[in-house]
């Protein structure tokens, strides 16, 4: 279990702080949440019940420095995980998103910035739901290096760019 005032990433909200414990009463049945508070929106909590394993299997603690820095510089970052078929590439994508794997999810990136270059220099245009998984992405990474790397969310996200972006 996590502890109050620890830093852990949440799914597809990011970074949150453990603000605590609480048992509260839904539907007759008395229930113990943990409460998290995301980093970059401060007043929003998230509540989730301490006996549902798929909500607490999104739940990671945040990765140490010396961790962060060494999966940047992985190779591993580079598989590309490029699915040609659309609606497959949007669920895949969707997946990563909200499963919390750090490295499908630099994959992920890495193959988008790959993908975004390679139309560009052809003179075709990105598709916008792949722009949106990029920002997306980019911004859940950003929110974990931005607090391990001690950056602001901006240098992070520069950060995460100069180690993934061919085209940069």
């Amino acid at each position: 279990m996590f502890e109050t005032g620890e830093w852990v990433m949440y799914g597809i909200h990011g970074v949150c702080r453990v603000m605590g414990i609480e048992k509260q009463t839904v539907n007759r049945k008395r229930t113990e949440y943990l409460v998290l508070a995301p980093r970059l929106q401060s007043k929003s909590r998230f509540y989730l019940p301490t006996d549902n394993p798929a909500a607490m299997a999104k739940l990671k603690p945040v990765l140490e420095e010396a961790e962060m820095r060494a999966l940047l510089s992985s190779d591993t970052i580079r598989k590309d995980v490029w699915i040609d078929e659309e609606n497959q590439r949007k669920q895949h994508y969707r997946d990563i998103m909200s499963g919390g794997d750090r490295l499908t999810l630099l994959q992920m990136v890495t193959s988008l910035y790959r993908y975004r270059a390679a139309q560009t220099a052809s003179g075709r245009k990105f598709h916008q739901c792949d722009e949106n998984f990029l920002r997306d992405a980019e911004k859940l990474l950003s929110s974990e290096i931005s607090l391990v790397l001690n950056l602001t969310q901006e240098q992070a996200r520069d950060y995460l760019r100069e180690r993934l972006n061919p085209a940069s």
